[in-house]
């Protein structure tokens, strides 16, 4: 697979970036540490801080009006998170769940407007994480319009693949649930479970796991991935 491909691949649901200038600034901040299933901000309140993800994993979630949850994207450490209600200033509609145990510095607003966005550096941090949710949206808007959902489905394993240690065998570790995958895919679980079968009596992929899901026909898995 071409290194442009598999660039859109990785961008359809997660966000990571190299944070490194941020560093020498840790001092300005407030360390947090959140656990497992701890939400970092309620859906409408307002930003009043900008928020470092040091170490962990996050997922931004949308609630419908009927309750039906929709998994916007995943933050891998290190990335920034509430970039765009902190600067636009309205409530967030969305909500971030911890997935993993993270690290988080916050940078409260006066930090911010007087000290990192005069460093280039910074300015240009926050445009490039900003710009990766961009390109986030927009790719899974044409997913959505365009790709069959076993793509969409595959491409989700392929950011999650491993390979094994004799180099036999590829496998995924989805970390979700059919519930969580379907929401994420936004689909309904039923719809999902078909396609999910249909892969493995196709010979693609093994039964679905959220620990492990092995992948049987790679070139098949790749070229769905592709059409």
């Amino acid at each position: 697979m071409d290194k442009d491909k598999e660039k859109s691949i990785h961008e359809f649901s997660q966000i990571s970036s190299n944070m490194q200038e941020w560093d020498k600034y840790l001092h300005l901040a407030v360390k947090i540490k959140r656990a497992k299933g701890q939400e970092l901000f309620e859906s409408g309140e307002i930003w009043n801080k900008l928020y470092l993800l040091q170490t962990g994993e996050v997922k931004l979630i949308r609630l419908s009006n009927d309750g039906k949850e929709k998994i916007l994207w995943r933050g891998i450490a290190p990335c920034l998170l509430g970039e765009g209600p902190f600067f636009d200033g309205l409530p967030t509609l969305s909500f971030f769940v911890i997935t993993k145990p993270s690290v988080l510095y916050s940078f409260s607003a006066e930090t911010v407007y007087s000290v990192l966005l005069k460093d280039p550096l910074i300015v240009t941090s926050i445009l490039r994480n900003l710009s990766q949710k961009v390109r986030l949206n927009i790719n899974q808007n044409c997913c959505l319009s365009f790709s069959e959902l076993s793509s969409r489905i595959c491409m989700y394993l392929y950011q999650r693949m491993h390979i094994s240690e004799n180099r036999k065998q590829f496998y995924a570790v989805p970390e979700l649930t059919q519930q969580d995958l379907a929401n994420h895919l936004s689909v309904h679980r039923v719809t999902l479970n078909k396609t999910l079968r249909f892969l493995e009596q196709q010979g693609i992929t093994g039964p679905y796991n959220r620990k492990l899901t092995y992948i049987l026909d790679v070139d098949s898995f790749l070229n769905l991935i592709q059409s």
